[in-house]
């Protein structure tokens, strides 16, 4: 029936607009709230209407802008209530779109235009629409248009919403300045810290339109007089980056921790700017202080590279760094479930030395940090013992059967890692010992019989 309906259309005089609506009015209507199934469905039928839409173009672009537009309504109203999973109704929405594209170019619009297509981002309820390609096909008298909307709405919403104060770089308040514009960026967002959708659309457009003016000094009045969370002061910092401005930057970095001195786009900020400006003792207590809060590898050596740089002696501050992280091992971290045995009074968790250890291509210190009492994850254990050659095989093998036993007591079947560590484990000892401990494990192991069987498929070693 859609096939019929768009070659009758398509057969009519393309000169009938109203003809031509109704049966786009048909391609697109449903009554029903749709699954995906259905969803697919409609999606095949609703782009028979783009041919036809596209026949008009050729001849009469207006016509063609406005049956896209009345197109997109009515799949709007459809959308609202279908299950799209699998994206083919916002497909034929996408293809609509660059359709319009195309007959703002062909024809592009007069000012007025812009309440029509506000009117349509407004009805789409998943807002999928690209303004800044819009503008570009619409031409100057919309894009002029826009521009004026876009300052007079941030206007009106500065106008329903009391200024608060806010703390600038300068630890002053964001100052008003005495044209139209600067009245209007002294507004600050936020009603009780929640995130305010209309205020950062209506924000971002404005920011938008004297970004394309060229207009720098209003971007940044703007930006510093509505700041409310940590993301707009990082924005801030990033926008005076761009700009060549390391002074202003550093100096909102640092206004900006201490307002969220525990946010980590403000850290990374701070961070940042006072790697790259040579304050390298502020940027060594941050990396202190983020090795402290995640000691991965990761951040342990970018604390040292840091330390290097303001000056102090590296083995000194390693040593201090492994104080702290030995001290911090006195309360293990880390749950029962990733330990190969349970703390014990004289026994540490010792995953974070260890690691710096093994970072450091220490072996032998980590093997030493390793032994019992002391715990470690598994996974730690199984590096030192890949890591050491064949001729250490009487080390490596303790430290596999400790993996072996640690994950042994969670595992399941088809019991796959732990068969692979008990490979491992054989390829390392010599022929009376494997016998003996495979005999061992059969006995003790006997009632997993998925387990036995995998141990019986392992390949034996001649």
């Amino acid at each position: 029936m859609a096939d019929l309906t768009a070659w009758a259309a398509r057969s009519r005089s393309l000169g009938d607009p109203q003809a031509m609506k109704i049966v786009v009015t048909d391609l697109l209507a449903n009554r029903e709230p749709l699954d995906w199934r259905e969803s697919a469905a409609y999606a095949s039928r609703a782009e028979k209407a783009l041919p036809l839409i596209e026949s008009v173009l050729a001849h009469d672009p207006e016509q063609a802008r406005a049956l896209c537009e009345h197109a997109l309504h009515r799949i709007y109203l459809v959308c609202d209530e279908a299950d799209d999973s699998d994206g083919e109704i916002s497909e034929v929405m996408d293809q609509l779109m660059e359709l319009l594209l195309r007959c703002l170019r062909a024809a592009p619009p007069a000012a007025n235009w812009l309440d029509d297509w506000f009117n349509l981002m407004q009805a789409d309820p998943w807002g999928l629409w690209n303004e800044p390609a819009v503008l570009a096909a619409a031409g100057g008298a919309v894009q002029q248009a826009y521009q004026s909307k876009a300052a007079e709405d941030w206007q009106d919403w500065v106008a329903r919403h009391p200024p608060a104060v806010t703390t600038t770089a300068d630890g002053g308040k964001g100052r008003r300045g005495a044209s139209q514009r600067q009245s209007a960026v002294s507004a600050v967002a936020g009603q009780g810290g929640r995130f305010d959708y209309q205020r950062e659309r209506l924000r971002r457009r404005y920011l938008d339109v004297l970004e394309s003016q060229g207009d720098k000094q209003a971007v940044i009045d703007l930006m510093r007089s509505s700041l409310t969370d940590a993301a707009e002061h990082s924005e801030l910092v990033a926008y005076y980056e761009s700009l060549g401005k390391k002074d202003e930057a550093l100096a909102q970095a640092r206004a900006a921790t201490r307002l969220y001195p525990n946010d980590w786009r403000c850290e990374q900020d701070l961070l940042r700017c006072c790697e790259r400006d040579g304050w390298h003792e502020e940027a060594l207590v941050i990396r202190r202080r983020q090795v402290e809060h995640m000691p991965d590898v990761e951040h342990f050596q970018a604390a040292l590279l840091a330390a290097g740089k303001a000056g102090r002696d590296l083995a000194i501050y390693r040593d201090e760094l492994f104080t702290w992280a030995a001290d911090r091992e006195i309360a293990p971290p880390f749950g029962g479930r990733s330990m190969a045995s349970p703390a014990t009074a004289q026994g540490r968790h010792v995953d974070t030395r260890v690691s710096w250890l093994l970072a450091e291509a220490k072996l032998d210190d980590a093997l030493a940090l390793v032994q019992p009492p002391h715990v470690c994850r598994p996974a730690l254990l199984r590096t030192i013992a890949k890591a050491l050659p064949p001729s250490r095989h009487a080390q490596a093998v303790p430290l596999l059967q400790r993996v072996f036993a640690a994950w042994m007591t969670h595992a399941s079947t088809p019991y796959m890692e732990v068969l692979e560590i008990v490979r491992e484990t054989l390829e390392r000892l010599p022929a009376p010992e494997r016998d003996q401990w495979l005999m061992l494990l059969r006995a003790q192991y006997k009632a997993k019989r998925n387990f036995i069987k995998g141990l019986d498929a392992l390949p034996r070693r001649g």
